[in-house]
């Protein structure tokens, strides 16, 4: 169950762009049903209506931030801070964009909200259908957090869900409902922050043989279809020029035929196994100590590819060899950006 009254931060959205003291806000709306969600831009105090705070807000905004830097919401000039909801897992990526530089705590105004968790639409999709909930209940239901659970509302009554069913895996592994980080906390601060073990999917894949690993990533690799919908999902993959994507290299309008030519190229575009495991993983190991396991990569997969066992396994390595969390402290140094004395690095030495 929730203590963030929608009502309350709905005033309280109102209140910060009458004060002016945002440029836009960012929360969600719903989406094409009661499961789904999308991003939702406030620019004026008469636009506020429209936002809702469910167990269908599933979407982590953080990529948005990102994206307002490379395509400005509002005129350049515009100094204010950019509005946003943050949950307790999202604050994570805030922290870790700090920490890159690539923004400063003053350019973000924070309303924190209290979430329980919020629901996997794969997830739901078999809920559904194994329910046989109607089509009637799922598009004009609406989700909502009970004491113990998740219900679908509807006019004829309430449909309770399983949660273990129907969450995220994040959710189920949950470190702490509220962010660190806010300016406006809209419900009751969860002072009880836990800390994440690894996930029992990632111990398990870690126990099978070396030819079963193969057996299953190979798997993996040659369902990618190189869509980078991962990448412009991710909250963590803000580069200008992407190394394992050739297409992004700066190339200027005067550039001659041979710059183009010559232009380096890490990896192929071609979808065959060996270039698909060279992206992942390179892709992985480039957010270590960054990826903050928001499974949006999960989200936006189209082929359904588990890159959240990749991630997560990353994480996992560098907490136990570095003792290192992301997202935990905007006064952490950035994992690679330092070495420690007791660091493992025998082979180096």
């Amino acid at each position: 169950m929730t203590t963030t009254d929608p009502n309350e931060l709905r005033n309280a959205i109102r209140g910060l762009l009458e004060s002016k003291k945002i440029r836009t806000f960012i929360g969600w709306e719903q989406g094409s049903n009661a499961f789904r969600s999308r991003p939702l831009f406030l620019r004026s105090p008469d636009e506020v209506g429209n936002e809702i705070f469910s167990p269908a807000c599933t979407p982590c905004l953080v990529r948005m931030i990102i994206e307002d830097l490379r395509y400005p919401l509002d005129k350049p000039d515009d100094k204010r801070p950019l509005g946003i909801a943050l949950r307790g897992c999202d604050d994570k990526g805030v922290i870790e964009l700090i920490k890159d530089r690539r923004i400063k705590r003053e350019e973000v105004m924070i309303v924190g909200v209290d979430c329980p968790g919020t629901v996997d639409w794969t997830k739901a999709k078999k809920l559904i259908k194994d329910r046989k909930i109607s089509t009637d209940d799922i598009v004009n239901g609406r989700l909502i957090w009970k004491d113990r659970g998740i219900a679908i509302a509807t006019p004829s009554g309430e449909i309770s869900l399983e949660r273990e069913k129907i969450l995220m895996s994040k959710c189920l592994d949950c470190e702490g409902h509220t962010p660190r980080i806010y300016d406006v906390l809209i419900g009751k601060e969860d002072t009880k922050r836990i800390p994440a073990e690894p996930p029992k999917e990632v111990r398990e894949l870690e126990a099978r043989s070396p030819d079963e690993k193969y057996e299953f990533w190979d798997d993996v690799f040659s369902r990618c279809i190189r869509c980078y919908a991962c990448r412009n999902i991710c909250t963590y993959c803000h580069c200008e020029e992407c190394a394992v994507d050739p297409t992004t290299l700066a190339i200027a309008a005067d550039s001659i035929a041979a710059d183009k030519a010559n232009r380096p190229e890490w990896v192929g575009r071609d979808s065959t196994d060996s270039s698909n495991g060279f992206y992942l993983i390179t892709r992985a190991y480039h957010g270590t100590g960054r990826c903050i396991s928001c499974e949006e990569c999960d989200r936006a997969c189209p082929m359904r590819l588990p890159l959240r066992l990749l991630n997560r396994k990353v994480r996992k390595d560098a907490k136990e060899l570095f003792d290192y969390d992301a997202g935990k402290s905007v006064e952490d140094k950035p994992l690679l950006s330092e070495t420690c004395d007791n660091d493992p690095g025998g082979f180096i030495w």
